[in-house]
């Protein structure tokens, strides 16, 4: 956690920093190849960048070393959202939603797949589900 929040912090601060961080994963993942968060981190910047096979594959692996982590499906959901695959990403945010039903964020981010998928009215429902889990979700 502690890790996570500096390299947030850290994100911020250097608009320039994907590949650095991407490198920085990589070499976690060299010496832990069974760190599922490092994956899903470097999966992350991957996608930040617009490198949607990179960051599925890198997500595809920390969910195979740690199938019950809402955050990965989470965030490959993101990933298939961003590369157009809305069926591919809202089964995602479905698994994400699974596990951890109080997340407003995968709520609004699968609402928004909908939107995009043409589904307007489970977009409602999803956008309506945020908000009474996180009222001050925007």
């Amino acid at each position: 956690m502690v890790i996570e929040l500096w390299t947030l912090l850290w994100m911020l601060a250097d608009p320039g920093r994907e590949p650095r961080i991407i490198a920085d994963y990589t070499k976690t993942v060299a010496l832990d190849p069974n760190d599922a968060a490092a994956y899903t981190n470097r999966g992350k910047s991957y996608d930040d960048k617009g490198e949607y096979a990179l960051a599925i594959a890198d997500f595809d692996k920390a969910i195979a070393l740690n199938p019950n982590d809402a955050n990965a499906y989470y965030n490959r959901g993101n990933a298939y959202d961003d590369k157009g695959e809305y069926d591919l990403a809202i089964a995602d945010f479905n698994k994400a939603i699974a596990l951890n039903p109080n997340d407003a964020y995968a709520y609004n981010n699968r609402g928004v797949t909908y939107e995009k998928n043409g589904d307007k009215e489970q977009a409602i429902a999803d956008f309506r589900k945020a908000l009474e889990i996180d009222p001050s979700h925007q």
